[in-house]
C-alpha cells in the first residue's frame, strides 16, 4: 500500500479550541474620564444670592455673550477674535478718548451703579471704570477677613491642587494657574475664595490685612470673558487668560496667594505697590482697566475659616453678591 495514500487518508488535525472569554472580557475597555458634570444649558439666566434672596443677574451685552459662547456658529466665527489682546487694546484706546465719556450716564443708569464716594466728573470711560472711592471700610477686628474687592463671591474649602472646580464641568490645575508646582502643593487642603467682578462693579482691589508683598509676576495669556457663560464652555479658562500672581505674607492669615485674572476688554492690570513693601489693611493694591475681571485668593489649610453662608450657597451653585470690605470669615 502506498504510504502517501495512507497519510492522506488520515483525519486532519484541528487546532485546539480556546475557551471563549466571558462576556465582560469581550467588551471594549472604556476610557476613564471621571464624573462628567452637567454644564449650564444655553439660554438659562444667571442667579445670584443677595441680601437673603435670589435675584437674576443682569449680564452686560448679554446678546453678544450668548452668541459668542453658547451659539455654535458664534463660537466658530467670533470667539477667536474676541479673546485676542489686540481687540482689547483697541477697545481700551477708544475708552481713553473723550468720545467715550458720553456713554457714562447711560451705563450708570442701566446697571444701577451706586456712585457714593466717587467723583462725578470723568474725562473718559476708562477713568470712570477705574474710579476711586472714598468710603472704603474694612472690619476693625484683625481676625475678620473683609472682601478685598466688590463682586460675586464663591468659596471652596479643602481644595486639591490638581483639580479645582471653576464651574459645573470645568476644572483647572493650581500648578498651571501659578506656573509653579511646588507652590501649588503648599495650598493642598486650603481654601479658595473666588470674586468675579462684573463691568458694573468697583474695579479696584484693596489689601484685606496688614502684611508684606513678597513677590509678584505676570503670566501671559488670552482674554476670554470670566462670566459663567464662558467659564462653562472654555476649558481651563483661568489658566489660559492673562493674569497676575501676588505673594502676600499677611499678619493674621499667613501666606496668601492672590491671582488677578484679566478678561475680555481688560487690557491692563495695574499694581500700586512695590515688591517687599509693607502694606496696611484697606490700602489700595491694584486696579483693572475696562472689562470684567476676576480675583482668586488661596489660603493654606487652617489659616482661614469662611462664613458658612458662602459655603452653603457655593455648594448650591450660586454666587453671593458682596461689597468691598464685607466680612467673609475669620
Amino acid at each position: 500500500m502506498n504510504p502517501r495514500k495512507i497519510r492522506l487518508g488520515l483525519p486532519k488535525r484541528r487546532p485546539k479550541s480556546r475557551p471563549k472569554p466571558e462576556r465582560w472580557m469581550r467588551l471594549r475597555p472604556l476610557r476613564r474620564r471621571g464624573p462628567r458634570l452637567k454644564r449650564r444649558p444655553a439660554g438659562q439666566p444667571l442667579w445670584v444670592y443677595n441680601n437673603g434672596q435670589l435675584e437674576q443677574e443682569r449680564i452686560v451685552a448679554e446678546r453678544w455673550m450668548r452668541l459668542i459662547y453658547e451659539n455654535p456658529v458664534g463660537r466658530v466665527s467670533m470667539l477667536w477674535w474676541v479673546k485676542r489682546r489686540a481687540v482689547s487694546r483697541l477697545y481700551g484706546l477708544y475708552c481713553r478718548t473723550p468720545f467715550s465719556a458720553r456713554k457714562i450716564p447711560q451705563f450708570i443708569e442701566d446697571n444701577q451703579i451706586d456712585m457714593t464716594g466717587c467723583d462725578s466728573n470723568y474725562k473718559n470711560f476708562a477713568q470712570f471704570f477705574s474710579r476711586e472711592r472714598a468710603d472704603i471700610n474694612f472690619p476693625v477686628e484683625p481676625q475678620v477677613l473683609g472682601s478685598p474687592c466688590e463682586g460675586m463671591v464663591s468659596i471652596n474649602t479643602d481644595i486639591a491642587p490638581e483639580k479645582l472646580i471653576a464651574a459645573k464641568g470645568a476644572d483647572f490645575s493650581l500648578a498651571e494657574l501659578f506656573g509653579d508646582t511646588t507652590m501649588a502643593e503648599d495650598y493642598r487642603g486650603g481654601t479658595m475664595v473666588r470674586i468675579r467682578l462684573t463691568p458694573s462693579n468697583y474695579h479696584r482691589m484693596h489689601f484685606f490685612d496688614d502684611g508684606v508683598v513678597t513677590g509678584a509676576k505676570f503670566l501671559k495669556g488670552d482674554l476670554y470673558s470670566v462670566n459663567p457663560l464662558a467659564v462653562d464652555r472654555v476649558r481651563r479658562l483661568y489658566c489660559r487668560n492673562k493674569r497676575a500672581l501676588i505673594n502676600f505674607k499677611s499678619r493674621n492669615f499667613g501666606d496668601v496667594a492672590l491671582v488677578e485674572v484679566g478678561a475680555t476688554f481688560v487690557g491692563s492690570i495695574v499694581h500700586c505697590f512695590d515688591i517687599g513693601q509693607r502694606v496696611s489693611r484697606g490700602q489700595q493694591a491694584s486696579f483693572f482697566l475696562p472689562g470684567g475681571s476676576l480675583v482668586l485668593m488661596f489660603f493654606k489649610a487652617g489659616a482661614f475659616v469662611p462664613d458658612e453662608e458662602f459655603i452653603f450657597q457655593t455648594n448650591a451653585g450660586y454666587e453671593t453678591r458682596s461689597a468691598i470690605g464685607h466680612p467673609l470669615g475669620t
